[in-house]
């Protein structure tokens, strides 16, 4: 890797300018950097780099790099600002059509979320536009530990990542969301066994979910496919049945995704 020594600058407000720098040398590197080279290729103090990482990545201008503890990418904030689609942005087009058909399929809004910062962000949405559904926005946040299908994604990320997660003020939304951190780690050591979660109630009242996974090549966790609806009236054949869609469209996406990588560039 090239070592490029950022830019002298007269600047009044140096926090902004290693701000710029952290996200000039991210996005150089689309593979993700470690605090340790973050440190040499900005020149920045280790204790100051954290403070601005830690802003970037609450914001959603950062975001760690799944499966490499302590390393860091571009987030999706980068692309909201200019009006543009969150990253990755081939899974989000390709994911278009897959939603749509599921959405149609099963008549419950789909969307894709992905990790940014400690949220999960709303990165595409399907409806099928029926009167009785639950809507969902696209760039709306949800706290990683309320819901199954955030906790799922909560689940497979770095140890550091969890322990900052579990750390912080736990919001409690309903009276089924789950704040006590005992019980959030033992619901995120077995959700951690697999790739799909379902759940009733944590986020509001008599909505649920029904989540799997998207992962793309070296099993890395792109994001996760999830089905909400209205809970009341479901019968537990219907909500397997729904799982099992969720499931199989989520390995679709998944399939592309590393099919994708492996074609080669022109």
């Amino acid at each position: 890797m090239s070592r490029q020594a950022p830019l002298i600058s007269d600047s009044c407000a140096p926090a902004v300018d290693r701000a710029v720098d952290v996200l000039q040398a991210l996005g150089a590197q689309p593979q993700g950097l470690g605090a340790q080279e973050l440190v040499e290729l900005t020149a920045t103090p280790r204790a100051t780099l954290y403070r601005i990482l830690k802003v970037l990545l609450a914001r959603g201008f950062v975001q760690a790099t799944p499966n490499r503890p302590a390393h860091y990418r571009l987030g999706p904030a980068l692309a909201l600002l200019g009006g543009q689609e969150p990253q990755p942005r081939d899974l989000v087009e390709h994911s278009r059509p897959v939603m749509q058909r599921l959405a149609h399929s099963v008549r419950e809004t789909i969307k894709l979320v992905a990790v940014d910062g400690l949220d999960a962000l709303t990165l595409a949405v399907a409806d099928t536009g029926l009167d009785a559904r639950v809507t969902a926005r696209i760039g709306t946040r949800m706290p990683l530990h309320i819901g199954a299908s955030q906790r799922l994604l909560l689940a497979h990320l770095p140890g550091p990542l969890v322990r900052q997660a579990l750390a912080q003020s736990l919001e409690k939304r309903t009276t089924r969301t789950m704040t006590d951190p005992a019980l959030l780690r033992a619901s995120l050591m077995k959700l951690r066994q697999g790739d799909s979660a379902q759940g009733q109630g944590e986020g509001l009242e008599g909505v649920g979910a029904a989540a799997t996974l998207v992962r793309g090549a070296d099993d890395v966790v792109l994001g996760a496919l999830v089905a909400v609806y209205i809970h009341v009236g479901k019968s537990a054949t219907q909500l397997e049945m729904l799982s099992a869609r969720v499931q199989l469209a989520a390995q679709e996406m998944s399939s592309w995704h590393i099919a994708a990588l492996a074609r080669p560039q022109h």
